[in-house]
Order: C-alpha cells, then sequence, then structure tokens
C-alpha cells in the first residue's frame, strides 16, 4: 500500500521479491544494491536465519521526476525462501505494492517454484492484496545453466494469468536492472490510474527574474543553503528574492531623534509578522498523517512480531543442534565402553592361556 507522507512530499513504494529458497532474489537484491547510485539508495540490510536472509534497502529515484510534487521512494525487500519461514513471508508481504516472483530456471525446481508460486498468492490473500490487481512480474533466472526449463513450459505452469515476464542470469547482472524497470513502471502507472495523477519531469533550475540584480543573487539568501534549489516553487524563489532586494536598498532619512513621533517598540508594532517555517495543513491532510504514522507503527509491529518468531525458531533450532550433541555423545561413549570392554575380555583370555 502506497504511503504518502505530507510532511516530506514522498510517497513510499514496497516490492517485494518472492521466491522459492536460493532462486536469485538475494543476488538481485545485492546486484541493484551495488549497481545503483550510492548517493540515493539506503544500507543493504540484512535479517539472517539459519539457512535463508531477509534483505531490505530502499531507493529515491531522483530521475524519475515527481508525482503532484510528491518524490517517489522504492522500498526493496526479499523474502526467505523456505516453507519454514512462512509466517516471517506473510510479515514482509503486507503492505507490498509490487511483487517480482524470482522463478529458478532448472528443470529439478519445478515443483518448487510451484509450490512458491501459490504460496505467494496465499500470503497476498491472506493480508487483503489481490493477486491480479498488484503490479507482478515473473523473472526466469539462472538462464545460463545447464538442464533448464523452457520459457514456454514455465509461463505454462507458472504464467496462466499472462503477467509480463523476463528471462534473467542475475549472478552476472543480465536481467537484474530490466526487471526493476519493469516493475516500477508498471507500478508507477498502476499508481497513476488509482490516484488520477501525472507524472511530473525533475524539476530544472530557473533563472532569476531580470527585476532582480545580478549582484543580489550572489548574496546568500536568508533561507537555510540546505534546501535544493529545484524543491523551491519558482514564485516563492522570485517572491524571498524581491524580499532580500528591498532590504538591501539604502534605507529612507528618518527624523532627527527629537522629532519621532513613535518609539522603537511602537514601531516594531508595524513590522511585517515573520511567516513561521512550519506548512499549514488541513484537517484532511492531518488524518492522512495520522492515518500513514497508524499504519507505520502496525507495520513495525508485524515486523517486530516476525522477528520474534524468527528467533524463536533460532531457539528451537539451536534446543535441537544441543539434543542431536548429547545423543552423539551418548553414542560416543557407547562405543568407548564396547571398546573397553572388548580389550579387557582379550587381557582376561591372554591371562587365562
Amino acid at each position: 500500500m502506497a504511503l504518502f507522507n505530507y510532511a516530506a512530499k514522498e510517497i513510499t513504494l514496497k516490492i517485494v521479491y518472492y521466491g522459492p529458497g536460493l532462486s536469485g532474489k538475494t543476488t538481485n537484491l545485492q546486484y541493484l544494491h551495488s549497481a545503483l547510485d550510492p548517493g540515493k539508495t539506503g544500507r543493504l540490510i540484512s535479517l539472517a536465519t539459519e539457512t535463508d536472509r531477509t534483505l531490505f534497502f530502499d531507493f529515491l529515484p531522483v530521475e524519475l521526476g515527481k508525482i503532484k510534487d510528491f518524490s517517489v521512494r522504492f522500498q526493496l525487500y526479499t523474502v526467505p525462501g523456505q516453507i519454514k519461514y512462512n509466517l516471517t513471508r506473510k510479515a514482509v508481504l503486507k503492505g507490498a505494492d509490487a511483487v517480482v516472483f524470482v522463478a529458478d530456471s532448472q528443470r529439478e525446481v519445478r515443483e518448487a517454484n510451484m509450490e512458491s508460486f501459490a504460496n505467494m498468492k496465499e500470503n497476498l490473500l491472506s493480508n487483503n492484496i489481490n493477486p491480479d490487481n498488484i503490479a507482478l512480474v515473473l523473472q526466469y533466472n539462472k538462464r545460463d545453466l545447464p538442464n533448464i526449463l523452457p520459457v514456454d513450459e514455465l509461463n505454462k505452469i507458472l504464467n496462466s494469468s499472462g503477467y509480463i515476464y523476463l528471462e534473467a542470469e542475475a549472478i552476472n547482472g543480465k536481467g537484474v536492472k530490466e526487471t526493476f524497470k519493469t516493475v516500477t513502471k508498471l507500478l508507477i502507472k498502476d499508481l497513476s490510474e488509482k490516484y488520477k495523477f501525472d507524472i511530473q519531469p525533475p524539476a530544472q533550475t530557473e533563472e532569476p527574474s531580470p527585476a532582480v540584480s545580478e549582484e543580489i543573487i550572489e548574496q546568500p539568501p536568508s533561507y537555510k543553503e540546505t534546501i535544493p534549489l529545484e524543491e523551491t516553487e519558482v514564485s516563492s524563489l522570485s517572491q524571498e528574492l524581491s524580499e532580500i532586494a528591498v532590504a538591501e536598498e539604502p534605507a529612507q532619512p528618518c527624523l532627527p531623534q527629537q522629532e519621532q513621533v513613535f518609539s522603537e517598540k511602537d514601531m516594531r508594532k508595524f513590522e511585517k509578522p515573520k511567516t513561521g517555517e512550519l506548512p499549514a495543513y488541513s484537517s484532511e491532510q492531518l488524518d492522512r498523517i495520522t492515518e500513514n504514522l497508524r499504519e507505520n507503527t502496525h507495520m513495525l509491529a508485524n515486523i517486530k512480531s516476525a522477528i520474534s518468531e524468527l528467533l524463536k525458531e533460532l531457539k528451537k533450532s539451536r534446543e535441537e543442534q544441543k539434543e542431536i550433541l548429547a545423543i552423539l555423545r551418548g553414542i560416543k561413549i557407547n562405543e568407548t565402553i564396547e571398546k573397553m570392554k572388548e580389550k579387557d575380555k582379550e587381557k582376561k583370555g591372554w591371562l587365562t592361556k
């Protein structure tokens, strides 16, 4: 579900990479994270289990442009491929706006692909997401390996609904960016149709108004330098520059001190009040912000619950390992005792002789 941050003017969209174990989901995200502009990507976060991992990072593509003055931020996730981590997969899939199903093209993984695809649809429905109403792209990975299924057969077992599909060799980076571009384009298209808006091209730095002198433009503005120029509205920028120009004009001659009618305290009453930095929001916008915060809190609670389940599974696995080690130790001890008994028998037999 798209999250609208009205304070930061951002739309956050969640893309989940789904598929069977070792199909190439992690390889896709690792390649994207290394290939994309480091200045626009967040840190790659890995939540490791015993045999699998869940990865996450976010990406802010500035060159994409804006949607109704909102920047677009993509959050990319992978899910663990093992069936035993289904609770984690379901939690990660919650609130997804798009899904990339990474299928393993190897013939021996045919059944695992079908099982994982059915599991994905089941988990989407459990999160109140219709698989037919979400941006979904299939990636047929590992096309460089021998003994792979033909694309027609993969489409037959996975793509009866006619989803967009691409071939890939994620280990070599082939098809990884193409898959990401395809799913983001499909997602933006669905979003624009749902909310009835168009994408604006990236903001361009415009020349200042001719009425403002070159000398004044070179002087530092009164607002913070950290605000990017392309995010400033042209009208407000012109207004601020004109205010600076007025401030730099020579002061008008004032009356002598003894002829002043008003004191300095009285004169301050006539000064133009400073505009606050915080923008004013309507009650509808505040309701949306509150709803977004509530959804974020709910999502964090789900992630916390998933992590708790993972910790329980890890604890259970460790206990099982301890039991196995105890059994192995017992077997070893028994073997040692048997050997000692055999040696005693041999010694007794030798003495009797």
